[in-house]
């Protein structure tokens, strides 16, 4: 295997991995066939370029051309960003697991009262969630909004605690898609005229 393939072929199995999905998930998601799908992680296949953009936009990825002065800058800023990566599959498993309970509860939930603005954007979250790792605190936030949705099927009524449930949920798919502020910006610029880059 060359040095080409096996960096891709790892990076391809570590994004799968991270978004805890199977290969099986991957193929299903992508389009692309699982034995494919093997192959490039084992580095006996390399893709072309439209089964890697089907395979990144299946784990939430894009395929992008970066020039190459502004290498160190793009990297820097990667690096920058709070890592959600390091879980088990086991854990991907539990929220892929509890997402889907939180779906059908919704289902339920709007056969007796119909669409609502919080139980609308309850439904967006979740579809968001299943595309990005979860940490254990994470999950809880997610679990306490699943669980009211469950009580109101079994006759409880919770309307403003189920609105505060949904804005913590928010403010958590908030936080994972735009990052965390939390660490001061690199020096680099991406518009750094650094042609020895």
């Amino acid at each position: 295997m060359n040095y080409k393939a096996e960096h891709l072929a790892l990076q391809v199995r570590q994004a799968r991995e991270n978004a805890a999905m199977s290969q099986r998930d991957l193929s299903a998601r992508s389009g692309v066939t699982q034995s494919h799908i093997s192959q490039i992680e084992s580095g006996k296949l390399s893709p072309g370029i439209g089964t890697m953009v089907d395979i990144g936009r299946a784990l939430d990825l894009e395929l992008v051309f970066v020039p190459k002065r502004s290498m160190s800058a793009v990297n820097s800023l990667i690096q920058s960003i709070p890592s959600r990566q390091g879980l088990s599959p086991e854990i991907g498993n539990v929220a892929l697991s509890l997402i889907s309970r939180g779906e059908r509860l919704i289902a339920e939930v709007r056969k007796f009262t119909g669409s609502f603005t919080d139980l609308d954007r309850m439904d967006e979250y979740l579809r968001f969630f299943k595309r990005v790792s979860l940490q254990s605190d994470d999950i809880k936030t997610i679990k306490n909004a699943i669980d009211m949705l469950d009580h109101y099927e079994n006759g409880m009524q919770w309307g403003v605690e189920f609105m505060k449930a949904v804005h913590k949920v928010q403010a958590l798919r908030n936080k994972i898609a735009h990052g965390q502020a939390d660490e001061p910006r690199s020096a680099y610029s991406i518009h750094e005229n650094d042609d020895d880059a």
